[in-house]
């Protein structure tokens, strides 16, 4: 057995673990603290085995787009092929449903681990604050991610090693966001400022509170369901803006990238200063899917035959000698699953023509000289020509990988960026003069026009959040901010629209249910 005897789980011992297990069976997804925390180099790997499951198919590399984009009118089946999550046909057996749940807990499972055990360990104190504070972290960020979808969840601060831990109950809305904002704040004592891609800061502390504090004053302001506790909006805008401002204006090491196609180049993922969390996936590591990425298949046009080119810069450039346009790969090879198709009437009815970010959209693909393969038009689904036929969606470009090793990517989750808090303080500051700021910050760099002066709260709060959603779209925020804003419901979700079972609560998850008597 080495030194990371892989345990795999929380829904392992009953509340976490995958069917088939025995409940005599020793837990899974924890270290063992006789044989490992014992050098700083021990804790370093903890940790880093703690970040892992987030790179994992069933989280944020396929569920969270599956999730938080999918059942919103950003992606649409087209009539060709359905899965549970884009009709809204979803229930407690779903499994989307099922393994997202599981693979969060695993993930707080291994954080935990590092909390136990890194405290106690004899290295430099400095050293035990960084690892304490990326645990913690983690553990709020996967807390945020239970809350978001199902709302009241067993919250885990502690490893699962027996099966009397395993069987915790749901605890109360209020507790889980006060159990996020308690990490959070103590992860911001801990942590300085150092960017490291795939791993976290301080900055990225304070943005992610930047979010629980909008979120929870939009939940409380409009109403949503679920969250009559919350008791002062307008305190936690204020607490939205105090952290925000934070990330914006304390530091030196993140601020927009003024060259929007840059955040999401492979080659810019290290440097950009936009990132603030992004996963750390490399074509060339070894092991499973997780240490590398797929996720341009996920977007990318089927076309078994010829590989995908796209435009190298968001407005075509041409090269003077042959008046051919400059084009990239969306990806070094050629099959794609295009599993995420997006809803060319969302497109057309949400961005002007002269938004760089509608051109993230892909509606032209090029041979490798630069001359054009083919160009999108929905009638396309009625083609004779097999190649026409294909493109019958745009596509998302925002994840791509021109030097893959065939399916083996770079391209990475965009899990925090600098361009969210602009937005995060906007629209919880309203129409300040720093508000406007940070919202036509934005705006410029995707080649609009400032807002209008003048707006009054609500229309200035309504405009920033048309902005956010052009400005984080398939990046796994949208169904989360409709809910916020208890818009959830047939007039935003139009196909199809969403079901009042699950609209704001995903159902809770039947093999939890039926292992852990707890949570009947």
């Amino acid at each position: 057995m080495n030194k990371l005897s892989r345990l795999l789980s929380t829904a392992a011992v009953l509340l976490l673990v995958t069917v088939g297990c025995s409940l005599d069976e020793t837990p899974y997804g924890v270290y063992s603290n006789k044989t490992f925390f014992l050098t700083e180099a021990d804790a370093e790997n903890a940790l880093l085995y703690a970040y892992i499951p987030i790179n994992y198919i069933e989280y944020a590399q396929r569920f969270m787009f599956y999730l938080g984009d999918q059942t919103t009118d950003e992606i649409i089946d087209y009539g060709k092929g359905s899965t549970d999550v884009s009709n809204w046909d979803i229930r407690e057996t779903t499994e989307t449903i099922l393994y997202y749940f599981k693979n969060i807990y695993v993930a707080l499972g291994r954080a935990n681990s590092v909390l136990e055990n890194v405290p106690k360990m004899d290295i430099p104190q400095e050293k035990k604050d960084r690892f304490i504070g990326e645990a913690l972290f983690l553990r709020a960020f996967h807390h945020y991610n239970l809350a978001v979808n199902w709302g009241s969840v067993p919250i885990r601060t502690a490893s699962v090693n027996t099966v009397q831990d395993a069987l915790a109950p749901k605890a109360p809305l209020d507790q889980v966001w006060d159990r996020i904002e308690k990490d959070l704040l103590e992860a911001e004592k801990l942590l300085g400022v150092k960017k490291i891609q795939g791993r976290v800061d301080r900055v990225a502390v304070q943005a992610l509170l930047s979010r629980v504090y909008l979120y929870l004053a939009s939940y409380k302001e409009t109403g949503s369901p679920g969250y009559d506790w919350v008791e002062d909006a307008d305190a936690l805008y204020a607490k939205a803006v105090e952290y925000a401002g934070k990330v914006i204006e304390e530091q030196k090491v993140y601020s927009l990238e003024p060259r929007l196609e840059n955040i999401y180049s492979v080659y810019h993922q290290s440097d950009c200063p936009e990132h603030i969390f992004i996963t750390g996936m490399n074509r060339k590591a070894s092991g499973m899917e997780g240490t590398y990425a797929q996720l341009p298949l996920l977007w990318m046009v089927q076309y078994n035959d010829a590989y995908i080119y796209v435009s190298e810069s968001l407005v075509p450039e041409t090269d003077p000698s042959t008046g051919s346009v400059k084009v990239m790969k969306m990806m070094n090879y050629r099959p794609a699953w295009e599993t995420l198709r997006v809803n060319y009437k969302w497109r057309e009815d949400n961005f002007d023509d002269n938004d760089l970010r509608k051109q993230l959209m892909v509606t032209t693909i090029y041979n490798e000289d630069g001359t054009v393969l083919r160009t999108f038009a929905p009638e396309n689904i009625e083609s004779p020509d097999i190649l026409t036929n294909k493109y019958f969606f745009p596509f998302c470009r925002k994840y791509s990988d021109p030097e893959s090793l065939e399916m083996r990517s770079s391209s990475n989750i965009y899990l925090i960026r600098m361009g969210e808090v602009y937005l995060n303080y906007a629209e919880a500051a309203g129409p300040t003069e720093k508000g406007y700021f940070c919202v036509n910050e934005i705006r410029k760099r995707a080649g609009l026009d400032p807002l209008p002066a003048g707006l009054s709260r609500d229309g200035f709060r309504e405009a920033v959040i048309k902005e956010r959603q052009r400005e984080l779209c398939f990046e796994g925020h949208a169904l989360y901010d409709l809910r916020r804003l208890h818009r959830a419901d047939s007039d935003h979700i139009t196909s199809p629209p969403p079901k009042e079972s699950a609209a704001y609560f995903f159902p809770f998850p039947q093999r939890e249910t039926d292992l852990n008597p707890t949570n009947q």
